[in-house]
This record gives C-alpha cells, structure tokens and sequence, in this order.
C-alpha cells in the first residue's frame, strides 16, 4: 500500500500529462493554446507541522491524523489546475465566509443525504476547493472517535465519498479504490 508521500509523489509527477490533458480541454472550448497554458500552474507551498485543523465550529478544532500529518508535511497547501487542496489557515478563512455558509446551508436544506446535512459542524472541515464560484468542495468528515476523518467530494451535482485521504488520493492519481 501506498503511502500518502507516495500518493502525493505521484500526484506531481503526473501534472505535465493532466496539464496537457486540461490545455486540448480548454482549447477544445476556443481558447487559444498559449492562453490556455498561462493559466495553468503548479504550486506547492512548502511543508508545515500542524497539530490541529479547524472545523466549521469556530470553537472545536480536530487533532490532526497520521495521514494528514503527513499531507501537511508533504506540502502546506497545493495549487494545481483546478483543485486547490488548502493549509489550516486557508481552510479557516474559506469556511467563514458567507459564500461557503450559505453552500453549506443549502446542502442541509435541500441534500438530506450530504456531509454538511449528517453531520454536526464540529465534524466538518475543508479539504480542498474546485471552485468556490460553482460550490466543488472536498470536505473532511471527522469520526467520533479518533480515527482517519473519511473524505468526501462535492463537485456539480455529483458526490464522491472516500473511506479516508489515502483513498481519495489513490483516486486522484487514477487508480482503483
């Protein structure tokens, strides 16, 4: 198995074939090439120690789990195509604005079956973001108990939900959960 070093390794290498792919994407849509290629980038902040991620409870913050330890280790936050995988600070910021709680709140209004409906605030955080304009989320679903939080996707109408980072890493880079 994998570790999420590795997974993240791997994640990187492959960006020059999931640029390419993204550039005949956008250049399929009418954007000239070289534009295309101007908007896309990969930025990866260094390593940070992290003990604690934020949850949408300002008050309650999750100790952090061995494969998130290693993810923040690996990288602070990651900027890459559309996928923006946030640091600590980042994710505090991103779920208290009024943009992102008024997503969460229409997803217990009218998802009865979504992470933000099932779960207390206290349990949730975010992972990453595809397009805040658009609400892609990935969201972090914390256990009672302390275990390796599950991670669940948000993108158009569709949800994804993998049973921890690792797994949805393993996704990311194309390989079978």
């Amino acid at each position: 198995m994998q570790s999420v070093s590795q997974l993240l390794d791997q994640y990187k290498i492959r960006f020059p074939a999931r640029m390419e792919e993204k550039v005949q994407e956008l250049v399929a849509t009418g954007m000239i090439e070289m534009e295309a290629r101007s908007h896309i980038r990969l930025k990866i902040a260094p390593g940070i120690m992290v003990d604690h991620l934020p949850t949408l409870d300002r008050e309650v913050q999750q100790p952090i789990s061995s494969q998130l330890r290693e993810r923040f280790s690996y990288a602070g936050s990651w900027q890459d195509l559309g996928e923006h995988l946030l640091d600590p600070v980042q994710m505090s910021e991103l779920m208290h604005r009024s943009h992102f709680r008024e997503w969460i709140t229409g997803m217990r209004e009218h998802r009865q079956d979504s992470a933000p409906a099932l779960y207390p605030d206290n349990q949730l955080s975010v992972l990453s973001v595809i397009s805040e304009q658009d609400g892609d989320y990935t969201l972090l679903i914390w256990p009672e108990e302390p275990a390796e939080p599950q991670v669940w996707r948000y993108q158009g109408q569709q949800e994804q939900q993998f049973n921890d980072l690792a797994d949805w890493l393993r996704w990311m880079n194309g390989i079978a959960t």
